[in-house]
């Protein structure tokens, strides 16, 4: 019987030791976790211009060479404006025959159709540029989109902007329960919360000045770039 007590004992004292051992190491920090948020507001510098071009006739050679004078000048007139190539560009040709809606469809004629998208750097030239595709035979205008050409320098600014809001979130609330704040122990960035929003515009063409006036049809507005990051703190 006593050679059997020697081995239980050894084992009864494994186990008590080992556990507390195991929740040293393991012991969390006491943390404060917030969320911080910031916004950047900025006036647009570029507007995207989404136009479509559709010629008709009953002979598909002449309205494919119509269309191609279309397409040329207005590619001419927007280069003419300072748009650069790259910025620059067409989708896809379609041509197709066109037929009433009659029990007994007649043929109408062939239609090409085709979108051009121009990016114009400089807004004081809007109103003429469009005045003048209108002209060329712009006949459609999907879409009119303000923008900020260079976004990466400002998301960095908003992310920095909403890591101090977060630090000084932790230090206002740390110091209501009379505590304060450590060294961070984890950062994470909200992607889905870190967004660009865009000033579009819903209006016919008009003078660009930067702000809306009684002389302008079309107001850009601002673009908004926020982020959001979740920081935690030591508490002390």
């Amino acid at each position: 019987m006593k050679w059997n007590l020697v081995p239980i004992f050894c084992a009864s004292t494994l186990f008590l030791t080992v556990p507390a051992s195991s929740q040293n190491c393991c012991a969390q920090p006491r943390l404060i976790t917030v969320t911080g948020t910031s916004e950047i507001n900025i006036a647009p510098d570029e507007v995207i211009l989404n136009l479509g071009v559709v010629s008709r006739d009953k002979d598909l050679a002449t309205a494919k060479a119509q269309h191609d004078t279309r397409v040329k000048k207005i590619i001419a007139d927007a280069r003419g404006a300072g748009v650069e190539a790259k910025d620059i560009q067409t989708n896809a040709l379609r041509m197709t025959a066109d037929y009433s809606e009659e029990k007994v469809p007649r043929f109408l004629g062939y239609e090409v159709t085709q979108s051009v998208e121009l990016t114009l750097k400089d807004l004081n030239k809007y109103e003429t540029l469009t005045s003048k595709l209108l002209e060329d035979g712009v006949n459609r205008i999907d879409s009119v989109n303000f923008e900020v050409a260079d976004t990466r320098k400002l998301k960095d600014e908003a992310r920095l902007k909403a890591i101090r809001a977060a630090r000084e979130k932790a230090t206002a609330m740390a110091a209501e329960l009379g505590q304060t704040i450590g060294k961070p122990w984890t950062i994470v960035e909200n992607a889905a919360n870190a967004n660009y929003y865009l000033a579009n515009a819903n209006a016919s063409f008009g003078y660009y000045s930067g702000r809306a006036s009684e002389e302008t049809t079309v107001a850009p507005g601002e673009v908004t770039i926020r982020a959001s990051v979740n920081v935690s703190f030591e508490l002390q």
